[in-house]
């Protein structure tokens, strides 16, 4: 929490509207409450406040605030951009009451370091007039902040972190549930069991972009009808010579997406290392930022890769060798390669063989992206073509048509036209579904 995604001025987060008007008294007065709820002996109701804001940041669809208290503790106070309008209802309060059971559902099963929730209000009848939910304050700082930094000892910090997250990752395996969506508060015939609602998302209309909503689907009882809510509406239809290659590239990969129902686990919505807060030795302190969590298959679930290490396979998103903040695809390959075996280690010696499934995570992980984002699909789509051209053997169909790599769009081009030279495409999708291919199932 000592480190969220932005510190912009006001000025420039006008979209929270109203919001931005909530008073730094208004702030204390809500957080000294809410501490004085903590503590073992009662304070008196006349002794004065000692609390004072401490910083202010601005995240794409939350304001965090955080305030110290008599000295000894800070207290997080989030407030959703859903809130400038008032009371949340419908889905947008449903999303509020997720993220906190999630969170408090986590804490109470793992040893995993997430965010103490202290109180949450989905009304506007507060100190603040708005929604909030308090949490306690994460000391340190983001992975996104140090994994570059220029420190003699900074490869072994991250294989340390790298290390840590696995073992999470492996906790999160042992909470399994019978549906894909979002936890919601336990049932009155059942306080310890969490119930499985819909998925939960953020909306931002075109036409009306600073009107974020919140939007809920599902829950889905299989993959496969969660897999197909999910299609980009544009691939639905396919009109361009991109999205037609893209839809028969997609639908030749879909099949042999690894099948692990019945069950499914908890992973982080925005795994990557924004949210991952460590000390100055690599020590993770927690993970932040459950907004909208849900449960999916294990292999976006559980055995998933950090976010930050899979850079190479969504280009829209990877910026080098053009930015200094980014591993080069060897160095990537390299975290993959020690995750993956870090997630073997652990779970064999329970003598579980899950840990397969983090092979090829960062592959299914992209295809997922690519069916459900169209913004995504082509560059995606043309790094699948680009990784099956290298691995072909030295002579073969599209060495044969003046094909090389480099030209991946050209050839989305032609397969979308229906121009690709039949043996190239007979390659392409063999080598497509050993792309899919996991050492052990």
């Amino acid at each position: 929490m000592s480190s969220p995604p932005s510190s912009s001025s006001e000025l420039e987060n006008e979209e929270f509207g109203r919001l931005l008007d909530i008073k730094p008294d208004d702030l204390v007065a809500l957080s000294w409450r809410i501490y004085s709820g903590l503590q073992e002996e009662p304070i008196p109701s006349s002794s004065a406040p000692i609390a004072h804001l401490v910083d202010t940041f601005y995240g794409s669809f939350n304001i965090v605030h955080i305030l110290e208290l008599n000295g000894d503790r800070k207290i997080v106070i989030r407030i959703p951009i859903t809130g400038k309008s008032g009371s949340l209802e419908g889905a947008a309060g449903q999303a509020i009451e997720s993220q906190v059971q999630t969170m408090r559902h986590i804490r109470a099963t793992t040893t995993i370091p997430i965010p103490e929730v202290y109180h949450f209000d989905v009304t506007d009848n507060n100190e603040l007039s708005a929604p909030y939910i308090a949490m306690a304050y994460i000391p340190g700082v983001s992975v996104a902040k140090m994994w570059f930094n220029d420190d003699e000892s900074i490869e072994e910090k991250r294989l340390k972190i790298l290390s840590q997250l696995a073992g999470f990752s492996c906790q999160l395996r042992e909470l399994r549930f019978e549906a894909i969506g979002s936890l919601l508060p336990p049932l009155p015939s059942d306080s310890r069991m969490s119930s499985i609602g819909p998925c939960f998302s953020w909306e931002e209309p075109e036409e009306d972009p600073d009107n974020v909503g919140v939007i809920s689907y599902g829950p889905f009882s299989t993959s496969d009808s969660w897999l197909e809510h999910i299609w980009a509406p544009i691939l639905r239809n396919p009109k361009s010579h991109y999205d037609r290659a893209c839809v028969k590239i997609i639908e030749t990969m879909l099949p042999h997406l690894p099948q692990t129902a019945p069950h499914y686990t908890l992973t982080m919505p925005d795994f990557d290392s924004q949210n991952v807060m460590v000390d100055g030795e690599g020590n993770i302190t927690g993970l932040i930022d459950w907004d909208n969590a849900r449960t999916k298959p294990d292999y976006l679930g559980f055995a998933r890769f950090p976010g930050w290490i899979t850079r190479d396979w969504d280009p829209l998103m990877y910026g080098w060798p053009h930015s200094d903040n980014e591993n080069s695809p060897e160095e990537l390959n390299k975290y993959r390669q020690y995750y993956f075996d870090e997630m073997k280690t652990i779970l064999a010696a329970i003598g579980s063989t899950d840990y397969y499934l983090t092979e090829k995570a960062h592959v299914f992980e992209a295809l997922v992206i690519a069916m459900a984002n169209e913004h995504h699909t082509i560059p995606i789509c043309a790094k699948f073509v680009a990784e099956v051209m290298r691995a072909l053997p030295e002579e073969n169909a599209f060495k044969e048509a003046g094909w090389k790599v480099g030209q991946e769009i050209a050839v989305l081009v032609c397969l979308g036209d229906g121009e690709l030279e039949e043996e190239a495409w007979l390659q392409l999708q063999d080598g497509l579904k050993t792309l899919m291919e996991l050492s052990v199932s």
